[in-house]
């Protein structure tokens, strides 16, 4: 593990991701790693698609006749917005070299499963209906955003709608039945993340006696035939690490094109800490513009 992302954890409250906290504290604690100002030079536009509310984030390094990237941000389903997640699309605008659309779904327990999937779904459909071509289109999620890209693309697919050139999962959480996840790997625990806590989320998201196995909440255990390639990158230490590495195992007998990416010495989301300057954070944003130039160019 870097100085910078030891430091960082250092300074984590001891008490983040309890189980026994409700939606409403994971919101307040969530609030203050998200929400921080953009770049001055940066483009922002609300669109509608698909009657979801929408935005475009754009960069002036941005080439839009590449393509785009649709992103479906994290937060456990059950907090930050749009508007809290401009920071996080804007290190993916300048990492893909690509404009990207935020996709701003409605939160659990509000608005509980399919609620939050169907706006992403319509949302990319709505892209598709505006002429966008999906050759061009990479769909990237990050934590709880990476299982909802993943079951988005499972869903267009099984509509007989194109599926985009690739998806990229972000220290996904592709399942929602968290047995048998690891406490740690290499004898370290992820401070982002429990196990415990993520169930405790997993409800809030599908209601009490919600189906944790329903191929839409957890795609990593729907049907894998037809979708495009995957790119699914966690870190060393990250609980959901499990979650990608048995898709990988179903993916691959499937005919997927599946890579799967572990950052070493890395934690559940460490992709959210490059503008901090932390090295595993560079080295994941890195291994990400690989996949998107192997899929649209360079």
């Amino acid at each position: 593990m870097s100085k910078e992302l030891d430091q960082i954890l250092a300074g984590m409250p001891v008490d983040f991701a309890d189980p026994a906290q409700d939606f409403s504290r994971t919101r307040a604690q969530m609030a203050p790693l998200h929400g921080h100002p953009v770049a001055a030079d940066t483009a922002v536009q609300s669109v509608e698609l698909g009657g979801v509310h929408c935005a475009w984030l754009s960069r002036p390094s941005n080439d839009p006749s590449r393509g785009a990237v649709v992103f479906l941000h994290g937060g456990a389903f059950v907090s930050c917005t749009l508007a809290d997640y401009l920071f996080y699309a804007e290190f993916i605008a300048d990492a893909a070299g690509l404009p990207v659309l935020i996709v701003d779904y409605r939160l659990a327990p509000e608005h509980q499963f399919p609620a939050p999937l169907d706006d992403c779904v319509n949302a990319y459909l709505g892209l598709l209906d505006d002429g966008h071509d999906p050759r061009r289109l990479i769909l990237m999620g990050d934590s709880c955003g990476g299982g909802m890209a993943l079951a988005t693309v499972a869903r267009a697919h099984g509509s007989g709608r194109r599926t985009p050139a690739g998806l990229v999962s972000l220290s996904g959480w592709l399942d929602l039945d968290t047995a048998g996840y690891a406490p740690g790997y290499s004898g370290r625990r992820d401070p982002f993340v429990t196990e415990g806590f993520l169930r405790a989320r997993a409800r809030d998201y599908l209601g009490p006696a919600g189906d944790l196995h329903h191929p839409w909440a957890s795609p990593a255990r729907g049907e894998l035939g037809g979708l495009p390639p995957l790119l699914l990158q966690v870190g060393e230490v990250d609980v959901c690490r499990l979650d990608a590495e048995r898709l990988g195992e179903r993916a691959g007998p499937a005919g997927v094109d599946v890579s799967i990416d572990v950052i070493i010495g890395g934690v559940h989301g460490v992709q959210g800490l490059v503008g901090m300057g932390v090295p595993e954070a560079v080295v994941a944003w890195a291994a990400v513009r690989r996949f998107i130039d192997r899929l649209l160019g360079e």
